[in-house]
């Protein structure tokens, strides 16, 4: 957990940026986004009938809804092509087989109906703007590209098509590639899943959330995101394992046989790995099939033939876990919080202590710490004690990753990140923050390390940014690369971010003397949970909301329990972050 800390009316110590327009600090111490841009739309027409989509047969069975579209009726206006189209968007059986029966015969094998996905928000507007031509309008919430890749959008959208009559009956001759789904369709239909690639050390899994719908064709498209590599974004952070140019070897090339092996036929390409990169391919296409049901293991075969694969595999991680016990600083004393006392780290927690304490962030392997203390960041260890490795002013609390860097920068310069290697080398990152009158909130590396949150107090109020990490040859961080996310959030002071797991960060914005705390999935959703009164720090655990931590300013522990926030009777200086 990244924050400036400074001292509220009860001297808890907490993170805020010393500058804020909206609060003034008594004693100082240290999806709308739009990723996606629709282009060619315009507003939604003022004139023209308001018409809702026909409505879709839902059998619902085992706990899952299916939808089965009726394909046109004999003699159907041009609207009602149109509305019986769109309701066919929820069945992609035969390749979208019921919607291209609404299609013209010279043009249903040119549209592209896994070309993204538009999802809308309350009713559509038809309006005929000639004699063969409807505007087809909507408000849109989210877009998924071609990939499965997931947006937030606020747009309002208009989708132009147009007709011709075929054995005497209107079908549509011109429409855009893509579909259309109302909300809670769209929800029903389409389902989160993670794939994973591989940082440069081949030692950490990299998720990247991405959206399919469910059904016989799901594996197969999970299985071509996995081979297309990471996107654009992670790229320079995240790898693949499969040689250039591996696909698979045909359109029925993903098979599941009845006792849950995926078998995955690909092409001759895949020949070419190494031993190792047979193992790292194999995982990939496991941990991102995991979640897929009926799914138990994975089999790799190239063009028929099985491939040669050790299952010996050296333990990665895909999911590091923290420990469970709150990490904190309390009466002067560092280390776990259990059965109403801090069970100190050996060495560790007196040498924190020592050096005046007002956040921290422990290494995974728990023999390191990096402090923000009264002469500035220091790498505590179990070795010699060392001097801050960062004394400028106005610090924020550091952070570390996996590679043995510690993350540090000031407040009031967020372009001034600098990476201190593990003997005290400085490595200025190179980072895409506009500073200009921006204060820098949190800074902190993704569990893996190769990605990171920033959370910024903008003139136009807290902005939360979330890209990957390009590192050199020799792992030392140069720079941030373009953000998957970079958004407003809303009004209020900027306060705290967190990562929540692998795929979702956590951030906590008070106004009013109450504060707010959103889950941001990268790739996903945001999702509000219940307010509490005004808080000082956020930190990140295990089991998703249910293991966040956020600090009072009363400096007392509140925990997310349900659906509501619950205070306990632990007061604490702070709570430090766990890798």
């Amino acid at each position: 957990m990244i924050g400036r800390p400074g001292f509220g009316k009860t001297g808890a110590v907490h993170r805020r940026a010393a500058a804020s327009p909206r609060r003034a600090l008594t004693v100082v111490i240290a999806l709308t986004v739009t990723l996606v841009t629709l282009t060619g739309c315009v507003g939604i027409p003022k004139s023209g009938p308001v018409s809702q989509g026909l409505p879709v047969n839902e059998v619902s069975g085992a706990g899952n809804i299916a939808y089965n579209p009726e394909g046109p009726e004999a003699g159907a206006s041009q609207q009602n092509i149109l509305r019986g189209f769109v309701a066919s968007f929820t069945s992609a059986t035969g390749g979208y087989a019921v919607a291209k029966q609404f299609l013209s015969s010279g043009f249903a094998n040119k549209w592209d109906p896994r070309a993204s996905v538009q999802v809308r928000t309350g009713g559509p507007k038809l309006l005929a703007v000639d004699a063969s031509t409807i505007d087809y309008s909507f408000d849109t919430v989210a877009i998924v590209d071609k990939s499965g890749a997931y947006s937030e959008s606020s747009l309002a959208a208009t989708l132009q098509y147009s007709f011709v009559r075929e054995k005497n009956q209107w079908r549509i001759s011109a429409a855009p590639d893509g579909i259309v789904l109302a909300q809670p369709t769209f929800e029903r239909i389409f389902t989160q899943r993670p794939l994973y690639f591989l940082d440069s050390t081949n030692t950490h899994l990299v998720p990247d959330l991405r959206w399919f719908p469910s059904g016989s064709t799901s594996m197969t498209r999970i299985v071509n995101a996995v081979l297309a590599g990471p996107p654009d974004w992670l790229k320079g952070a995240a790898f693949s394992r499969f040689p250039d140019g591996t696909g698979l070897s045909d359109a029925g090339s993903v098979v599941t046989s009845d006792n849950g092996v995926a078998t995955i036929d690909l092409t001759k390409d895949a020949s070419a790995a190494s031993a190792r990169d047979r193992q790292l391919m194999k995982l990939q296409l496991f941990e991102s099939l995991r979640l897929v049901p009926n799914v138990s293991s994975v089999s790799i075969s190239v063009e028929g033939t099985p491939m040669q694969i050790d299952d010996t595999v050296d333990a990665l991680q895909v999911d590091n876990k923290v420990d469970t016990q709150a990490l904190v600083f309390r009466n002067n004393r560092f280390g776990f919080y259990a059965n109403g006392g801090v069970s100190q780290l050996p060495v560790l927690s007196q040498r924190v202590s020592a050096l005046g304490a007002q956040a921290a962030t422990l290494s995974s392997d728990q023999s390191t710490v990096a402090v923000l203390g009264t002469g500035g960041v220091s790498v505590v260890r179990r070795g010699e004690p060392t001097p801050p490795v960062d004394p400028r002013p106005n610090l924020i609390a550091p952070s570390l990753d996996e590679a043995g860097f510690t993350w540090s920068v000031p407040y009031d310069s967020p372009n001034a990140i600098v990476a201190f290697d593990p003997s005290g080398g400085a490595h200025p990152v190179s980072a895409p923050v506009q500073s200009s009158g921006s204060q820098i909130v949190s800074l902190e590396v993704s569990r893996e390390g190769s990605r990171v949150s920033i959370l910024l107090s903008a003139p136009s109020g807290p902005r939360l940014i979330v890209a990957a990490i390009v590192r050199d040859e020799k792992q030392v961080p140069v720079s941030i690369g373009t953000p998957i996310l970079d958004l407003s959030l809303g009004d209020g002071e900027a306060i705290d971010a967190t990562w929540v797991d692998q795929t979702t960060v956590a951030t906590l914005v008070t106004s009013s003397q109450q504060s707010r705390v959103e889950l941001y999935a990268i790739g996903g959703k945001r999702t509000s949970l219940d307010v509490l009164p005004s808080a000082a720090e956020i930190v990140g655990g295990n089991n998703g909301a249910d293991g966040l931590r956020v600090l009072g300013d009363d400096q007392s522990i509140w925990v997310y329990r349900g659906s509501s926030w619950q205070r306990s009777n632990v007061t604490v200086s702070f709570i430090a972050t766990q890798r």
